[in-house]
């Protein structure tokens, strides 16, 4: 089986939609791409991908984008841990409705269309949850908003008959990863933060092993119509994470350990001055911080594995020794 061409990919110039679209690269094929700078593409990517330089706000674009479109995978969204609702509604909620709509008004009609979620959708239970979970989202913008997005897709999907795949990430890890960097940043030179010994299970989930289930889900008729957990098939605490991570780059940082209950009390006080408005960016800690590190990312994959996926293709020790290998590179 095969990928049907053309293959659109939103959100190309991010950390997941650009690996993808030098995977496909790599296998031959001239990608699709939507993008709303396209000077943050690697230079041989930019020569041989076909380009729509636009935004899921734009209309003309997007329906330029999914015309004729075999295969689309909608990579663009807000994964901002810290953000306003506004945002968040815009990229995660109204990018895809804005992206159905293109669909409909194209009357396109492609072979398959992957959507990648996030198990934020479930708002950090304390023990791992299978797909059947509710999704509210919690109390969390991000995972209010893909829960949303969800929901629209969904509605969408069963009136136009349009066959979906939603693939719902753990904390995805490798090169121009958030967490390898932000993570690295503060066990380099600064202090990192564990808590409950950190024992909860990070969801570990190598970018490409991820983009294996992303091609798997667009290809295999035993994904359609399905919603899936993805992370690799081992079991990570974030104290061999952050221990290894700090190994590697031989960083000089603090690592403190405090109870969910403290850290949490903590993270209340810290963010409010960033909550009315006297300051602005991102908090060093929030609450949506101390449940990332705090309650387990580590959900199930058995419906993943039962309906054949291919799962763990590059070892946790490889994927650990690309990502500090990247992060010396790039800290250098």
């Amino acid at each position: 089986m095969n990928l049907v061409e053309p293959v659109l990919i939103t959100g190309a110039t991010g950390f997941i939609g650009s690996h993808l679209a030098m995977r496909l690269h790599n296998m031959g094929i001239r990608p699709r791409l939507l993008v709303r700078n396209a000077t943050r593409l690697q230079r041989d990517l930019r020569d041989a991908a076909e380009i729509v330089t636009g935004s899921l706000a734009a209309t003309d674009q997007l329906r330029r984008a999914v015309r004729g479109a075999g295969t689309i995978f909608h990579c663009a969204a807000n994964v901002n841990t810290w953000d306003r609702w506004s945002a968040y509604d815009e990229a995660n909620i109204s990018g895809i409705s804005n992206l159905l709509a293109a669909i409909t008004a194209e009357k396109a009609t492609p072979a398959r269309l992957v959507h990648l979620s996030s198990v934020d959708v479930y708002g950090f239970p304390r023990d791992a949850v299978t797909e059947s979970a509710a999704t509210t989202g919690g109390a969390f913008g991000y995972g209010r908003s893909k829960a949303s997005g969800e929901t629209v897709l969904r509605e969408t999907a069963d009136r136009l008959g349009l066959p979906v795949v939603v693939l719902r990430p753990t904390n995805v890890i490798g090169p121009g990863s958030q967490f390898i960097r932000r993570i690295g940043d503060e066990l380099r030179r600064g202090l990192m933060l564990t808590i409950d010994g950190g024992k909860v299970d990070c969801g570990f989930l190598y970018i490409q092993n991820l983009i294996d289930c992303m091609i798997w889900a667009a290809i295999d008729p035993a994904a359609v119509g399905r919603c899936f957990n993805v992370r690799d098939p081992v079991s990570i605490g974030w104290d061999r994470f952050i221990r290894d991570l700090r190994e590697g780059i031989e960083g000089r940082g603090i690592v403190i350990d405090l109870p969910f209950r403290l850290a949490n009390a903590a993270a209340v006080v810290a963010e409010l001055p960033w909550r009315i408005g006297l300051l602005h960016g991102e908090p060093l800690l929030h609450r949506l911080l101390v449940r990332i590190f705090g309650r387990t990312c580590g959900h199930d994959i058995s419906a993943l594995q039962e309906a054949g996926a291919p799962l763990g293709g590059v070892g946790y020790e490889e994927a650990m020794r690309r990502s500090v290998a990247w992060y010396r590179e790039v800290s250098a």
